[in-house]
């Protein structure tokens, strides 16, 4: 799934480089403002799950607006895809296994195992995939949407 969400992203990224950057920054009050802060919540998952929280280094930092324009949100996407790559080959059974600690806005921590963890970050990332596709829509762009179908025969060479 990891692999598939990010050849997905493959596609956001292309129509972000053709998009205006005022479209790309717009306040359309979604479940973070921009499409912007859309997609880099998606990556932020991704870094605060993995390399944060299941590291014990608790909560991770990044905002949304810490990034301006798409050329800093690919540089640190491309840190996150290092790092989880890394965590990926050296990852075991018995790690999955392991307790991910979050802490919520109340105050109180929340412990999942880790294979939890990495069903939870695909299906989130996808779910803001939809939001900003259903955003395209809305403004008359053809959203880039490749089926995981799609992505298991490429993958396969079929």
């Amino acid at each position: 799934m990891f692999d598939y969400f990010k050849k997905e992203r493959v596609g956001l990224i292309h129509a972000f480089e053709i998009m205006s950057e005022e479209e790309f920054l717009k306040n359309r009050e979604l479940s973070f403002n921009s499409i912007k802060d859309v997609f880099v919540h998606t990556v932020i998952v991704e870094d605060n799950w993995l390399h944060h929280r299941a590291a014990g280094l608790g909560e991770g930092t990044q905002k949304p607006e810490d990034f301006r324009d798409l050329r800093e949100i690919k540089k640190y996407m491309s840190e996150v895809d290092t790092k989880t790559a890394k965590l990926f080959n050296a990852l075991t059974t018995n790690d999955l296994k392991r307790g991910v600690k979050r802490l919520q806005p109340d105050g109180k921590e929340v412990v999942n195992p880790l294979g939890d963890v990495l069903y939870h970050i695909p299906i989130e990332v996808i779910h803001h995939y939809g939001e900003i596709f259903a955003e395209f829509w809305k403004m008359n762009i053809n959203a880039p949407y490749y089926s995981y179908l799609t992505f298991s025969k490429d993958k396969k060479g079929l």
